[in-house]
């Protein structure tokens, strides 16, 4: 676009190099990028490369392959079942599409067979085979495209930069999901609730974690590849997930605002560190991300094509995202409004067929978790709206919530601001929101209004179904803040990541029209997104190196060693105290939410949402006697106090959980202990392990 210099234009790139120095520049002040102190500081206890290590390779080879040859199953599902459909998709968008079509599928399948009671390795070796037999044709397809993958092709050095910074950074989070596991919540429920289905062979809810009443579609996939070969298979599953989102959003920029938009568009996904972080983990919020992106495609693709197979597919992909997490509620509500909109020049009468069919499609996609919680639990959306299901009652429900905690009545002003908080004082594992989204993906944002003159109407249109999207779920979260400190969490809001960054992208792109004589804003914006990518780079080699896998992943650390390196005195506290417990030992915890490192000999009913102990002092009224005795009447032996965690509450004056904590509380533990526990092993001041007198 060549364009007449003027003041308008001088003023608006300078404000863009002005807000977009001012992101990176307070994004690095409230993450400090160079903790070297860190490399060294916990080293591996390593012994020579010898027959363990050949077995840990052996093992990692198993959980790769696994992993791939499920992708090709269900690279062949999808063809099989949508092929006609995406037939004219480009490769990238094709393989994205039939793969996470395929995945859901088998997510579904597997969700029938635990209903069944089919929860064990022989049948999980049958599915194998019978998805094998049924997408056999497709593979001589699958393997043409896999011969046809090319990486990008930079046509300058802004993406070459962004083309390394993409290699190192997954070769890295690679590496690292290869280690032995120890993210926080896949120790809570994302794998302890597949090692319950495997052992029962069905699914059940045998101890109190409420989280295990979420949706299933994701632990499905974890639980058939630690049938198959371990749960080494479930984080690369995830980590796929993040290499499905890279491609859907690539696939979506360019469809929606042309090549040029491809390369910001991934740029801006891969600046969210926490992006990499989820990755290497067995969790689902990446697959949530990948499953929302999708369904705003197919949408996209429906209103170019208007062809049924694409309102099926959207259905499904709807339902897959339904079947991840309940926070994807918002996400249909955008399509619809949107899908309505486009259709209303069509009829009543076709919009309403329009609206039944992707409706009923992903009712149909979530039934199996809808069911399988109304047997396991007595309510089909387990935790949320019945408070007679089992484990629960109204006492748990207000704890669930704790309403009245949030922001709306403790800082209000703080709300208009949260996507500015959570932009610089976000924190991976802090207090502030959990995760590290970096300074683009929210934050340019903010430009819109300097571009949208530049917008041709067409990708006007695409943009508005866009930020409505972007914009329900982010009020729902907004809202959920607003009520709860509970939900201030950003990875709550990582679903909307893949259709912001197509946006930044389109900012990016438009940038590049804004040249004036005197002030070269393409070249100073590319300027601030070089360095901070240098700087994240160099930023997460640091982390690497002092995370150090590669002897966990050679084989020349063992796997509880790495363990207690990363996770410190808890893996020492299960390894040296309740895994040598008695063979059905029953051990309560308190204060603790993971147990999955617990031998399966050893009963470990956790702490997964720290109201344990004021359940049974503020809702049921019981003293130290009446724990004690309720306790024998529930079969437990033994009681683990994570005290570290307890203190780490009672310090923190703005925790909502610790602030309920009484003195009187207190006093009915400290009572407990005294008369009714004798100490077995203590962990300096983190861990106390404790008999239950009979």
């Amino acid at each position: 676009m060549n364009e007449k210099p003027t003041i308008k234009l001088f003023l608006f790139g300078l404000i863009t190099f002005i807000w977009m120095g001012l992101l990176a520049g307070a994004y690095f002040w409230g993450h400090p990028p160079f903790g070297f102190a860190a490399i060294g500081a916990n080293p591996p206890v390593t012994h020579p490369f010898n027959g363990e290590s050949w077995r840990a390779i052996g093992q990692d080879l198993l959980n790769i392959g696994g992993w791939l040859g499920l992708w090709w199953l269900a690279a062949g599902l999808g063809r099989l079942t949508f092929g006609a459909v995406v037939a004219k998709e480009r490769l990238l968008s094709r393989l994205t599409l039939n793969i996470g079509i395929g995945l859901g599928f088998i997510s579904l399948i597997m969700g029938i067979l635990g209903l069944m009671g089919l929860f064990n390795r022989p049948v999980a070796w049958v599915l194998i085979l019978f998805l094998s037999i049924i997408t056999f044709k497709q593979w001589p397809q699958n393997w043409q495209d896999v011969r046809a993958i090319r990486l990008p092709r930079p046509e300058n050095n802004k993406h070459r930069l962004i083309l390394v910074y993409s290699f190192i950074s997954l070769t890295m989070t690679f590496l690292i999901a290869l280690a032995p596991i120890i993210a926080w919540d896949a120790l809570t429920y994302h794998l302890v609730a597949p090692r319950f289905f495997i052992e029962a062979g069905k699914f059940v809810h045998p101890v109190n974690i409420q989280q295990m009443g979420f949706p299933l579609l994701g632990q499905m996939q974890f639980t058939l590849g630690m049938l198959l070969a371990g749960d080494g298979i479930a984080p690369l599953l995830h980590f796929g997930y993040g290499l499905l989102s890279m491609g859907i959003t690539a696939v979506l920029a360019r469809r929606t605002f042309g090549k040029t938009a491809v390369f910001p568009a991934v740029m801006a996904l891969l600046t969210i560190p926490s992006l990499f972080t989820l990755m290497r983990w067995p969790y689902v919020d990446i697959t949530l991300l990948f499953y929302t992106t999708a369904a705003f495609y197919a949408f996209h693709r429906w209103t170019e094509r208007k062809e049924g197979g694409w309102l099926v597919m959207l259905g499904l992909f709807i339902g897959f995202g339904g079947g991840l997490k309940y926070t994807a509620v918002a996400t249909p509500v955008a399509i619809s409004i949107s899908l309505i909109w486009v259709s209303r020049r069509d009829g009543i009468t076709l919009i309403f067929k329009r609206l039944l069919l992707i409706g009923s499609i992903a009712i149909a996609a979530i039934l199996p978790w809808l069911i399988e919680n109304g047997i396991t639990t007595g309510n089909p959306v387990y935790p949320f709206f019945m408070d007679n299901a089992r484990f629960w009652d109204a006492w748990w429900a207000w704890w669930y919530s704790l309403p009245g905690t949030g922001l709306a009545t403790t800082a209000p002003l703080r709300l208009p601001f949260i996507w500015l908080e959570t932009t610089i004082i976000g924190r991976q594992g802090g207090a502030a929101y959990d995760a590290t989204i970096g300074p683009f993906i929210f934050g340019l944002l903010a430009l819109l209004p300097l571009i949208w003159g530049r917008l041709e109407r067409k990708e006007k249109s695409v943009l508005w179904f866009m930020l409505l999207l972007i914009g329900l779920n982010y009020l729902l979260w907004l809202n959920g803040i607003a009520q709860t400190a509970l939900l201030l969490q950003a990875r709550l809001i990582f679903l909307i990541f893949g259709i912001t960054a197509v946006v930044v992208g389109l900012i990016l792109s438009k940038l590049e029209t804004m040249r004036h004589p005197q002030l070269n804003t393409p070249w100073l914006a590319q300027t601030v997104i070089n360095i901070t990518l240098i700087v994240m780079l160099i930023s997460y080699g640091i982390e690497f190196a002092a995370i150090n896998p590669i002897p966990a992943v050679l084989g020349m650390e063992s796997e509880n060693a790495y363990i207690s390196r990363r996770l410190g005195v808890y893996q020492t506290a299960v390894s040296e105290g309740l895994n040598t417990l008695p063979a059905d030992s029953a051990v309560v915890m308190l204060w603790e939410t993971r147990s999955y490192s617990c031998d399966p000999s050893i009963i470990c009913d956790p702490d997964p949402i720290l109201g344990r102990f004021l359940h049974l002092t503020q809702h049921d009224k019981l003293n130290a006697d009446g724990i004690a005795q309720k306790w024998r009447d529930d079969g437990f032996t033994h009681l683990l106090i994570f005290q570290g965690g307890l203190d780490f509450l009672l310090a923190a004056d703005d925790n909502p959980i610790g602030t309920s904590i009484t003195p009187a509380d207190l006093a009915i533990l400290a009572e407990l202990q005294e008369k009714h526990l004798d100490l077995i092993q203590k962990w300096g001041t983190q861990y106390a392990l404790y008999a239950l007198k009979r």
